[in-house]
């Protein structure tokens, strides 16, 4: 069997721990059934759930800062200036 580690938030680990412990089972039995019935296709997800563009309008929402600016273009642009410096403190190296 596979051991992994997936990241869950407290509040809902603690919720459905309680819950497993009061149906006599445990939090990875209840993981695996579920894995198995959402690749089995018996358990679908909503459509787009957790997509791309709903995280960006809920960090949009969230964090004021994002609302007027895309987050990956300010990345994108950040990491650009942050090359171009490098680029040029090497040349500065190479020159002295």
């Amino acid at each position: 069997m596979h051991r992994t580690t997936i990241n869950i938030p407290d509040s809902l680990f603690q919720r459905a721990r309680i819950k497993a412990l009061r149906e006599n089972l445990a939090v990875s039995e209840v993981i695996r059934d579920l894995l198995a019935r959402w690749v089995s296709g018996e358990i679908e997800l909503s459509p787009g759930e957790g997509s791309r563009e709903q995280l960006v309008t809920l960090a949009r929402a969230t964090h004021g800062m994002w609302a007027d600016r895309d987050p990956d273009d300010y990345l994108a642009a950040s990491r650009a200036g942050l090359i171009e410096r490098d680029e040029e403190l090497e040349n500065a190296r190479l020159d002295a």
